[in-house]
């Protein structure tokens, strides 16, 4: 069985890639119709996602290789 902890940083991993995933959505969006400060809002949200993927990603590596999981 999967600890919650563990489960908790999967479960996460993928609600921050669907927004990420969203995040194109409006951009797209904001091109279209022209609107450059959506944008660049939205270009700049995507990195805080970004980054927060990248956080994500090294803790479930971690667990991993801790034989944790």
């Amino acid at each position: 069985m999967v600890k919650n902890c563990h489960h908790n940083v999967i479960h996460q991993l993928s609600e921050t890639l669907d927004s990420l995933w969203r995040i194109e959505m409006y951009i797209k969006d904001a091109q279209n119709e022209n609107c450059q400060d959506g944008v660049i809002f939205w270009q700049n949200y995507k990195k805080t996602l970004e980054n927060q993927v990248e956080m994500l990603k090294k803790q479930l590596i971690k667990i991993v290789k801790e034989e944790e999981f």
